[in-house]
């Protein structure tokens, strides 16, 4: 087995891949920028990189959030010949890696981008609902707060605000004002109905290119408080409004750790050429965070073990087997709705 090694392995998402890990069997190295970690270094700066890693390993990049980050990591990755997996929510940040591919495949390596909630759980959502042709995705996110609500979190929050989202309609993109449309989206128990605001997510980047026929992509979040969904579609209008939030997102996220909702769930709405919609997903009262890291510990494990027979800039659809997610979600006691694939069923890909 290679060694695997998780930056930011401190924050709270490298912290429950490097958790998951260990429970399989396969424990990381944690690097991080703070002092306590196994490996002293920073996502950003090549030199800590290149004394921390080494030729063959396996790196899960947490380090959020990534619409500020550049792909240094991948880059020195490249020099030095290790593989990696980001669970990236940036359509800025996947477009960068993406435009990596040429050097990608040449360095010999695999990048799988996006390896999270987002893009290649949906992805993988798709692939189960057998719709060969789909013509729109909408993904949905209703976060646990109380569990996800981090300084990187809020950070990517107020990123999204600054500009407008990204969007597929008609079969082209186009730029809307975040949290300035609502859609309805029915999760099972203990989620229920949610009203969601459009935000934007690597999925308009990722999967038209595995689905041509999609003519609409587009990503939905609901905070789990009207109130604040109307503050933050306000705060998209407003520069001042903008940075009061800004000012005030440490006492937030304080408020939201303690009163947010610990439930949560993450699910897709398709629909196909003949106006048929399907819709699918997961829910977990207290974890649902751990669909947001599963893709990526898969991966890892595969690649580690050195069964994982994709590379290059993996394609999302590639990056990780849809009935080995289903199966390891379904172990960790996590509750999926709408999937009645016959491979689901019978545990065969």
């Amino acid at each position: 087995m290679r060694r695997i090694v998780v930056i930011g392995g401190r924050g709270f998402f490298g912290a429950a891949a490097a958790e998951l890990l260990r429970r399989d069997g396969s424990p990381p190295l944690v690097a991080s920028r703070r002092p306590g970690a196994d490996l002293l270094a920073d996502a950003e700066d090549p030199a800590s990189l290149r004394v921390a890693l080494r030729s063959g390993d396996v790196v899960i990049d947490a380090a959020g959030p990534f619409q500020r980050r550049s792909t240094a990591l991948v880059e020195t990755c490249l020099t030095i010949g290790c593989d990696v997996i980001d669970l990236a929510d940036s359509f800025d940040y996947v477009s960068k890696v993406q435009a990596l591919a040429g050097r990608v495949a040449s360095g010999g390596i695999c990048v799988l981008t996006a390896c999270s909630s987002v893009s290649a759980v949906s992805a993988a959502l798709v692939r189960l609902s057998g719709v060969q042709a789909p013509v729109r995705v909408s993904t949905f996110l209703a976060p646990a707060p109380r569990n996800t609500s981090t300084a990187a979190t809020s950070m990517s929050l107020m990123s999204s605000l600054e500009r407008p989202v990204r969007a597929v309609r008609d079969g082209s993109l186009v730029e809307r004002l975040a949290f300035s449309a609502a859609q309805v989206f029915e999760f099972p128990a203990p989620v229920g109905r949610v009203s969601a605001r459009l935000a934007e997510s690597a999925d308009a980047l990722t999967l038209p290119s595995v689905w041509p026929s999609l003519r609409d992509v587009d990503f939905w979040v609901d905070t789990r408080r009207p109130i604040l969904n109307a503050l933050i579609a306000a705060a998209a209008r407003s520069g001042i409004l903008r940075s009061m939030m800004r000012s005030a997102q440490d006492a937030g996220r304080r408020m939201t750790k303690r009163f947010g909702a610990t439930s949560g769930g993450f699910g897709i709405e398709l629909e196909d050429a003949n106006g048929v919609r399907h819709s699918s997903g997961f829910v977990h009262s207290t974890r649902s965070y751990i669909v947001a890291v599963a893709p990526a510990v898969l991966a890892a494990r595969r690649i580690a073990a050195g069964t994982f027979s994709s590379s290059g800039v993996v394609p999302a659809d590639r990056q990780v087997d849809p009935v080995e997610l289903i199966t390891y979600l379904r172990g960790m006691g996590i509750s999926d709705f709408g999937i009645d694939h016959p491979d689901a069923r019978s545990g065969r890909l």
